[in-house]
């Protein structure tokens, strides 16, 4: 029985992991990103780990799948991210090739969680599957017969860059009024410290399930659970947006299902019942849809069992 390496590489924590050619998770090794000690530091940290992992193992290593949590050129097989020092160009893939001497696959990370969750997840059994991430931005993967929608540049799935308004406020990518900027992790923090400044007496519960600092998703989408009136706003303007892009995905490409990860998304319940609220409201008595939205079942694992995907397709070339 031959394993695969997977690798995956956040912006707060990394992964790397052995999978046997079922998909099955054998070992993982757990790490927090230092993004002061930058590119340099991250490379040994995943190839010492990588070989750590190697070293389990009597089943031969066949190949490695990485995710990157940043913007990738997959034709190169380089890193195109400008939101991390030193690693614009970078070809991560051809790099991890050489240290490992095994063939290396690399990919974003919302392309990868939409592999994950469609071999091993959520999307299972589903012909056609979008997979879209909500954490600090808003990434997304198109999933269709078991390959990836890529487009003719490569760029299929940039949801969240799909301009929902004429307004708002600029988006990482430059562009205004994208879905990113309405209803993404850093917007939902935004909307926060609008309210922490206009009216503090209101945010108390949300900075305290913060941790006593500044309001972030998760305290707040917390808070709302409770029922926090304020909390309860920020999230109904959040969805209400977000509701507008998944009705256009749906419209356009009307998947089996549409699969929502990321940290935002694991509140669960409390997202799902807002989004379909305004889904409903937005609903054409004439244009049914029978596209199920879930929340993924592999939660922050989601792509490194795309990557271990990736690395089991080239494994069998």
């Amino acid at each position: 029985m031959n394993n695969v390496l997977a690798v995956d590489i956040g912006g707060t924590h990394f992964r790397t992991g052995l999978f046997d050619e079922q998909g099955r998770r054998l070992l993982v090794l757990e790490g927090d990103t230092d993004r002061v000690a930058g590119r340099d530091w991250m490379l040994n940290q995943l190839a010492a780990r990588c070989r750590e992992l190697m070293a389990q193992t009597d089943a031969p290593v066949k190949a490695c799948g990485l995710s990157f949590g940043g913007p990738v050129d997959f034709r190169s097989q380089s890193v195109t991210s400008v939101h991390s020092a030193g690693w614009k160009g970078f070809e991560l893939g051809k790099w991890m090739q050489e240290s490992l001497g095994i063939p290396c696959r690399l990919d974003n990370d919302a392309n990868a969680g939409a592999l994950g969750e469609y071999h091993y997840g959520a999307g299972r059994g589903a012909k056609s599957m979008v997979y879209i991430t909500i954490s600090t931005g808003i990434g997304s993967g198109i999933v269709y017969d078991g390959k990836l929608l890529r487009g003719k540049d490569y760029m299929a799935g940039e949801l969240g860059h799909i301009p929902v308004s004429d307004s708002g406020a600029r988006c990482s990518c430059g562009g205004r009024g994208c879905l990113e900027s309405f209803s993404s992790g850093g917007a939902i923090e935004s909307r926060a410290r609008d309210w922490a400044e206009r009216r503090p007496e209101r945010v108390a519960r949300m900075v305290e399930l913060s941790g006593g600092g500044e309001i972030t998703a998760k305290g707040l989408m917390q808070a709302a659970a409770e029922g926090d009136v304020a909390a309860t706003h920020i999230l109904r303007e959040t969805t209400r947006w977000l509701a507008r892009g998944l009705l256009m995905v749906i419209r356009i490409l009307n998947p089996d299902v549409i699969v929502l990860g990321g940290g935002v998304a694991q509140s669960g319940v409390i997202l799902l019942d807002s989004l379909h609220t305004f889904l409903d409201e937005l609903a054409s008595p004439t244009i049914t849809y029978s596209t199920e939205i879930v929340t993924a079942t592999l939660g922050n694992y989601s792509p490194l069992y795309g990557a271990a995907a990736m690395g089991l397709d080239i494994s069998r070339d």
